[in-house]
């Protein structure tokens, strides 16, 4: 079943919601790194690497630098432990400014989220585990017009916050 384009451009990234056709990126953790938050995203079919994440040690909130295959840091996501409810905030590259935040309001709404990912009740997203070579990696599928490194982002917190169960 295909995703429907969105109407207009849905993101804060620009250049990352100007693709005419469904974008699918595999999202797998790296098991051999050192903080255990490393991710690498790549294309689906061709295994081109799109982004990668690099986990900080050390780091109090979390703080994960998301970078495009040039090493270009586009935003750092941060987990914020001053609310009742599980947040992440990401920031931009340049300042300081919340460029956009992930909320949960219980575990049954990150669950829910995996399965419902809509914009006016229209999905702009599928999400799926795959199990390859013993471990888990997800892929993520994003309507045309629909910012793909947003919703990579909203996937990293997807897993954060099942790592806490």
């Amino acid at each position: 079943m295909s995703l429907a384009p969105a109407p207009h451009a849905v993101g804060v990234f620009p250049t990352y919601s100007r693709h005419r056709s469904e974008v699918a990126l595999k999202i797998r953790e790296k098991k051999l790194s050192f903080t255990g938050d490393d991710f690498d995203i790549t294309d689906a079919a061709t295994g081109a690497k799109v982004f990668h994440v690099d986990g900080k040690v050390f780091s109090l909130q979390g703080r994960k630098e998301i970078s495009d295959a040039a090493g270009n840091r586009l935003f750092t996501l941060l987990k914020s432990h001053f609310h009742i409810y599980t947040t992440f905030h990401g920031k931009g590259p340049a300042s300081d400014a919340t460029i956009f935040t992930v909320k949960s309001f219980s575990k049954a709404a990150f669950s829910t989220a995996k399965a419902k990912n809509t914009y006016n009740d229209v999905p702009v997203a599928r999400i799926r585990q795959v199990l390859q070579r013993g471990s888990t990696a997800v892929i993520l599928t994003v309507a045309p017009g629909v910012n793909f490194a947003l919703l990579a982002a909203f996937c990293i917190c997807l897993d954060k916050k099942a790592n806490e169960q």
